[in-house]
């Protein structure tokens, strides 16, 4: 059997080339996958946000949309009147509150003047102001004036017929001491009279009749003397007691005033409360921007809609308000991920080939895992900044908050050759634990 003849040299010499052509180039990747370094990077999707949070714009009571003054994309400054809401029950609530609590004052300003003795009810000025403007207050004060004049005439009324009393009986007590005295006198006359009579009976020249119809004389004037001593007793007592009932009449006066401005300062309160509360709600009735920025998210779009209590209007971003990235890192990645790494950002908006990535700095990772929401997902938050200079690569385009970006957070240099053995590595591990 012949052996096999080897290949012609113009057939060895191609093949020889190309073994040596595929020897180099299988040895330089090899080379370069094993040398070569390359940047490694963790992928995370992420959003555009604004720092700081948006500005959510609510309304504590709810109500009906009366007009409705801005639209998405409106830029306002903080204060300006961004929906106006039905005030017709608020406004009720609060002219019924104001009315009741201008008459409390009234009615405290009176007790007030009473207790102080003035000659008129001394309203406060503000009071006085109103009432120029509002008939229903002036009709307030002129009852509280008229009734002050009343009570007033009342206890004076009652005072007078007491004082008139007292006068009537002082004079009675004049009258009685002028009889005591003229009985006294008589007395003294007949007592003078009766000595002589005695002188003249023990000579025998009267009878003793005489002396005996004498002696009942004296001793009637000297019970006339005697009643008119009690009477001026009893007229000084009767005196005493009006002047008592006098300072009753006027304590009793005193303290109904007490009394009822007590309870009338503890309504003023309560009322002075309430007015704050509807003047409150009359105030909400123009629902305000609380910052300067541009309105979007809007959610009312009809005149006469109702909104409830504490549902969401509009948001508000800030003006000047600094853009960050809020980026998704996979728990798998998370070890990879520090703060002050720089990542790539590209803005999926932004098709454009001729924008170069925009650069970040990682300035903040979750503490804990979170979930997704929306999907269910696990993750770790990383919020990335972005440079002004770094900005300005975009040129005149407009960076929106909920822009979605894709992020490659930087995490070092690996050799292609790591790349490839890494996964079978961790896979042999796997499998030696598992055995």
């Amino acid at each position: 059997m012949a052996g096999i003849e080897p290949p012609p040299i113009a057939i060895r010499h191609p093949i020889l080339v190309g073994l040596i052509v595929i020897l180099v180039a299988f040895g330089g990747i090899g080379f370069w996958t094993a040398m070569a370094p390359l940047e490694s990077a963790v992928v995370a999707p992420g959003t555009l946000v604004v720092e700081g949070n948006i500005q959510n714009v609510q309304h504590l009571e709810g109500g009906i949309v009366k007009e409705l003054l801005v639209r998405n994309g409106d830029y306002v400054e903080r204060g300006d009147v961004l929906v106006r809401l039905e005030e017709v029950r608020a406004l009720a609530e609060s002219t019924l509150v104001g009315h009741q609590w201008a008459a409390m004052r009234a009615l405290q300003s009176r007790l007030e003047s009473e207790l102080a003795s003035q000659p008129s009810v001394v309203f406060p000025e503000d009071l006085l102001e109103l009432a120029r403007t509002n008939s229903e207050i002036h009709g307030l004060l002129a009852a509280q004036r008229q009734q002050f004049e009343e009570r007033r005439k009342t206890l004076e009324g009652q005072v007078k017929i007491l004082q008139a009393r007292i006068v009537q009986l002082r004079q009675e007590i004049t009258g009685l001491k002028v009889q005591k005295e003229s009985k006294e006198r008589q007395v003294t006359i007949f007592q003078d009279e009766l000595k002589g009579l005695r002188d003249l009976f023990e000579k025998g020249y009267t009878p003793r009749t005489r002396i005996l119809a004498m002696e009942r004389e004296v001793a009637e004037l000297e019970g006339e003397i005697g009643s008119a001593i009690a009477g001026i007793a009893r007229a000084e007592t009767s005196i005493g007691e009006a002047d008592l009932q006098i300072t009753q009449i006027r304590q009793e006066f005193r303290e109904t005033a007490i009394n009822q401005l007590r309870d009338v300062q503890v309504q003023t309160s309560d009322l002075r409360e309430r007015m704050t509360v509807t003047s409150d709600v009359l105030q909400r009735t123009e629902i305000r921007a609380p910052h300067t920025g541009t309105i979007q998210n809007l959610q009312i779009h009809t005149v006469g809609g109702v909104i409830r209590s504490s549902e969401q209007l509009m948001q508000i971003v800030p003006r000047d308000a600094k853009l960050v990235i809020d980026a998704q890192v996979s728990p798998m990645d998370i070890d990879n991920v520090r703060v002050g790494q720089v990542a790539e950002v590209r803005f999926s908006a932004f098709m454009s080939h001729d924008i170069p990535a925009i650069h970040g700095d990682v300035v903040l990772v979750s503490a804990d895992r979170l979930t997704d929401e929306r999907t269910g997902m696990p993750y770790y938050s990383a919020r990335l900044e972005i440079p002004d200079e770094e900005l300005t690569k975009i040129g005149d385009r407009r960076l929106i908050p909920g822009m979605p970006a894709e992020t490659f957070i930087k995490t070092g240099e690996r050799t292609a050759l790591n790349y490839f053995l890494k996964p079978i590595e961790q896979f042999g591990r796997r499998a030696m634990n598992e055995e």
